[in-house]
């Protein structure tokens, strides 16, 4: 039993570890994301939706963007 023991503690990198090496290398590399000072109208947005018969989700992109204020 020795014997595996050391030749575990001795092994090689596989290429599935190397991948996971190159993996959390990448993740010291990568910038944090650029997310954009923004108020929204929720409150707003449901009225809105309320008034039309549908909800947020279904407003179009245009509608959404009203009830949105970037800083």
């Amino acid at each position: 039993m020795k014997h595996r023991s050391a030749s575990v503690r001795y092994m090689t990198m596989s290429g599935q570890m190397k991948n996971y090496k190159n993996y959390i290398e990448s993740l010291d590399n990568m910038k944090e994301p650029v997310v954009p000072k923004a108020k929204l109208d929720m409150r707003g947005a449901i009225r809105y939706a309320q008034e039309k018969g549908v909800s947020v989700e279904m407003l179009t992109k245009e509608e959404k963007e009203r009830f949105i204020q970037y800083l």
